[in-house]
C-alpha cells in the first residue's frame, strides 16, 4: 500500500487551500437492515466484524421493544467499523470516554467511540458496509453511530459506498452538516474555517443554524469593483450610495437553507458565509491515494466474503 507522509500531505492541502482562499457512519446495505421495520428483542448486524446474524449483545437493544430504528443505529455496542491499518499512532476513546487508549490496527469501531490520529500519522477505516474513511495527521472523528459520523477536526477523506433509495450517511461539523448517499469527498476543519473538496458523486450541505450566507463566485469580484467605485464617485451622495450597494447586494448574494455540491466542486464555510469554487488540482494526489485505500478495503471484504 503506498502511504503518504502526513507533513507532505497536509503542506499539498495546505497550498490548495491559499488557492482557494483567493476567493473569500455509514449505513448498512438496505437489504440488511430495515430503518422502517420495528425494533425486535434483539438486532442483529450481519457484518466483517460480526458473525452473521449473531445479536449485537446491548442492553439498548436488546429487549427493548419501544427502540426506534435511529435508536438502534446508535445503540451502544453496535459494531461500525474496524482500524484497518494505522501509521504513526492514534487513540481510541471507548464510548467517548475522556482518557482514551493507544489505537491498534484491527481495533474494532463501535457507536459512539472517537478515533484521534497524532502529529505524523494516519488512520484507514474499513466500515461495515465496505465504505472507507481515511483521517490524516492531528485529526479527530466521532462515530456516533452506523449513519452519522462527526469531525471534530482536522482533515478526513471519504470514499461512501452507493445506498440506492435507503437513508444516506450524514457527517456534521461544527457548523454544517454533509448528507451523503455515495460519493467520495474530503472534509477540513482547521482555524474556524470548514472546507468541503468533492470528487465524486453529490453531497449537500446544510447549516446547523439558520441560513448560509452564498457569494456567488462568478460575480463576486465584479461586486467588490462595483463597490469601490461607488465609494470614489458617489461620496457626496450617501443615501444614494447606500441604496445602490444594498440593490447590488441583492443580485450577488444568495441566502441558502441547503447547497448541493457537484463533482469537483468546494467551498469554504466561515462564520456563516459560504463561498463555492472549482476544487484546485493540487488535490488529485489525496484522492488518489483514497481510492487505493477503498480498493484494497473492497478486496478484503470480497476475500472474506462480505461483499459481492
Amino acid at each position: 500500500m503506498k502511504f503518504f507522509n502526513g507533513m507532505a500531505i497536509t503542506l499539498s492541502l495546505s497550498a490548495a487551500i491559499i488557492v482557494a482562499s483567493l476567493f473569500s457512519s455509514s449505513v448498512m446495505a438496505a437489504e440488511e437492515y430495515d430503518l422502517d421495520a420495528p425494533a425486535t428483542e434483539e438486532a442483529t448486524v450481519s457484518s466483517p466484524f460480526n458473525a452473521p446474524g449473531k445479536p449485537v449483545s446491548n442492553g439498548s437493544i436488546s429487549g427493548d421493544s419501544d427502540s426506534s430504528p435511529e435508536e438502534l443505529l446508535i445503540a451502544d455496542n453496535l459494531v461500525v467499523g474496524e482500524i484497518r491499518e494505522l501509521m504513526g499512532k492514534a487513540m481510541l476513546h471507548k464510548q467517548g470516554e475522556v482518557r482514551g487508549s493507544q489505537a491498534q490496527a484491527g481495533d474494532i469501531l463501535k457507536a459512539k467511540d472517537i478515533l484521534r490520529t497524532k502529529r505524523n500519522s494516519q488512520a484507514v477505516i474499513q466500515l461495515i458496509d465496505g465504505s472507507t474513511i481515511v483521517l490524516q495527521e492531528k485529526s479527530s472523528l466521532h462515530l456516533k453511530g452506523l449513519l452519522s459520523l462527526s469531525l471534530e477536526e482536522g482533515t478526513v477523506l471519504f470514499d461512501i459506498r452507493k445506498r440506492g433509495k435507503s437513508k444516506g450517511l450524514t457527517v456534521a461539523t461544527k457548523t454544517a452538516v454533509i448528507g451523503v448517499k455515495g460519493t467520495q469527498f474530503l472534509v477540513r476543519d482547521v482555524d474556524e474555517t470548514i472546507d468541503v473538496f468533492l470528487n465524486e458523486g453529490k453531497v449537500d450541505v446544510t447549516p446547523v443554524a439558520g441560513e448560509f450566507k452564498h457569494y456567488k463566485a462568478v460575480v463576486a469580484s465584479s461586486f467588490e469593483e462595483y463597490s469601490q467605485q461607488m465609494n470614489a464617485q458617489f461620496a457626496e451622495k450617501k443615501e444614494e450610495m447606500r441604496k445602490g450597494v444594498e440593490a447590488m447586494k441583492r443580485e450577488f448574494v444568495e441566502y441558502l437553507a441547503r447547497y448541493d455540491m457537484e463533482p469537483g466542486s468546494a467551498i469554504a464555510i466561515s462564520n456563516g458565509e459560504l463561498t463555492s469554487y472549482k476544487m484546485p488540482d493540487e488535490l488529485d494526489v489525496l484522492f488518489e491515494h483514497l481510492e487505493q485505500e477503498a480498493k484494497e478495503t473492497r478486496e478484503k471484504l470480497k476475500a472474506q466474503g462480505e461483499l459481492p
